[in-house]
């Protein structure tokens, strides 16, 4: 399936998405000349009830999109996790602990200070998406970042009726493994998601 990433582009401002795009677009200017991806517009900033967070953008980004229809292995395994969990991609958005496209050769794990850099983003981020109840970290960063977030702010997101989740990373380290015990990240993450899904009551496609 190729898809018309000019198409999508023309649907950033359409009212389901306005608010992420508007937030990426503030990103940027604080950083000249950063990039910070835009989010697959397929997403619904008033319906989105699970936050799957990232690391940082990776290789498909390059569409200027940070979507499950990119060409690397981590989009496709999330696409594959919404075919297989019967999710409706409006109900899940997906973000970036460090939401700005990091140098080429970076490590691969985010420094503190990319981790701090993404705080903020990250709260407003959640203002837009008020209706979140869950959220899905993949990769220690991830999950990092979240604790990080919590002691920053002196906000318990459990408190705020946000249950989190620790998943695997989508790609990269955490898939060079044996098909068999990729197979089972795999369960693992669709079991992660399907419950996300029941305490936010969002019916199966």
């Amino acid at each position: 399936m190729t898809i018309d990433w000019d198409e999508k582009k023309a649907l950033l401002q359409e009212p389901n998405i306005a608010k992420v795009t508007q937030l990426c677009d503030e990103l940027m200017e604080k950083k000249p000349g950063s990039t910070v991806p835009y989010i697959d517009p397929v997403h619904d900033e008033d319906e989105c009830r699970i936050i799957s967070l990232h690391a940082s953008p990776g290789k498909g980004t390059e569409s200027g999109f940070v979507s499950h229809n990119n060409d690397d292995e981590a989009a496709r395994r999330a696409t594959q996790i919404y075919e297989l969990a019967e999710l409706d991609p409006r109900y899940v958005m997906p973000w970036n602990a460090y939401p700005w496209v990091r140098e080429s050769g970076s490590p691969s794990a985010l420094s503190v200070q990319e981790k701090t850099d993404g705080l903020r983003p990250f709260r407003q981020f959640l203002k837009i998406n008020s209706r979140v109840s869950a959220i899905i970290a993949h990769g220690t960063d991830a999950s990092t970042f979240l604790t990080l977030f919590e002691k920053t702010y002196h906000s318990s997101l459990k408190n705020n009726g946000i249950k989190i989740y620790k998943a695997s990373a989508l790609g990269g380290r955490a898939f060079a493994v044996s098909e068999a015990k990729q197979e089972e990240l795999l369960a693992k993450n669709v079991e992660t998601y399907r419950d996300a899904m029941q305490r936010a009551g969002i019916q199966h496609l």
